[in-house]
């Protein structure tokens, strides 16, 4: 009888520890893309004698261009800001499917209209000076010098983003893997006895589970992004063939702005063809392929025209 009360205390304890944990790898996620987006905002800001960079007004109306072609409606424009980002990437936080709208980091490449207007003494790569002179830094002051339909490329593509459910799915998903190894976790211990048993017999079932929830979780976030990346570049390619084009260039940018990091750095968080170096994941499109797919309907397009 005891050991009946024993364990049914232990089960209530399970179940609130099991809630509250659902709840916490929930809110891992959700919160920094909602309540605490403007922490976040301050945290990955571009700062300069201690006051955040400003936009300039020709990089500001590019991006509003940008809301307009991806059809944003009232509310969602303003609840889409945009600020500046150290590094070479656009990013995103958040999502315009709460109140707390997105933030775009826009990086200080953008400003450049020329290879004369680089900073390259303020230019570093993971706290690396860049050898502007060997040719892998000439190589990369073309990469980093994008056009006016370049940029706003990567700013629909950020903004498109921003219209789907991308967050509400990324905060799911460890809540999801986590109920359902507890739930098989509980089955297989109530229903072959297993607390009664050794608990190393329990910690070997445990750790298979923890590595398939594991694996389970990364499949479904990477297998989303990819989808979803593959979905905005097709919506952008329905766009026309100017958007097409500026999809070619810009990847093509980009794997070159990878390639010459990689030669410059030394190291493999690239590969030799420009793609980011995951080492089990896959958690974006990759680049070639991304870029691929705009040459094909480029060449779509240029077959329809003759």
């Amino acid at each position: 009888m005891k050991s009946k009360y024993i364990g049914a205390g232990s089960g209530k304890k399970a179940y609130v520890a099991a809630g509250a944990t659902t709840m916490g790898l929930f809110l891992f996620n959700y919160l920094p893309n909602s309540f605490g987006l403007e922490y976040y905002r301050d945290f990955l800001q571009c700062y300069k004698n201690g006051e955040a960079v400003k936009i300039s007004p020709k990089i500001l109306e590019r991006f509003e261009r940008a809301k307009e072609i991806c059809g944003l409606e009232a509310h969602e424009q303003t609840l889409v800001k945009p600020f500046s980002v150290f590094g070479f990437e656009v990013s995103l936080v958040g999502c315009t499917k709460t109140k707390f709208g997105a933030i775009v980091g826009i990086p200080a490449n953008f400003e450049y209209d020329s290879v004369s207007d680089i900073k390259r003494s303020e230019i570093r790569f993971r706290d690396q000076a860049i050898d502007w002179k060997s040719e892998s830094g000439k190589y990369l002051e073309q990469a980093l010098i994008l056009t006016e339909e370049e940029q706003i490329f990567a700013f629909c593509k950020a903004l498109l983003q921003a219209k789907s459910n991308y967050v509400l799915m990324n905060s799911l998903f460890p809540s999801l893997s986590f109920l359902t190894v507890y739930t098989v976790g509980s089955y297989l211990n109530s229903s072959l006895g297993l607390l009664a048993r050794p608990f190393s017999l329990r910690f070997v079932m445990y750790t298979i589970l923890g590595l398939f929830g594991l694996g389970t979780w990364c499949f479904m976030k990477d297998f989303n992004q990819v989808s979803l990346d593959a979905d905005i570049d097709k919506e952008l390619s329905a766009k026309g063939e100017r958007f097409v084009q500026a999809g070619v260039s810009y990847y093509d940018k980009q794997l070159k702005k990878n390639v010459a990091l990689r030669n410059l750095l030394k190291d493999d968080t690239f590969t030799a063809n420009g793609n980011v170096n995951y080492l089990l994941r896959q958690k974006s499109l990759p680049l070639t392929i991304r870029k691929s797919y705009f040459e094909e309907k480029l060449q779509e397009s240029v077959a329809a025209t003759n």
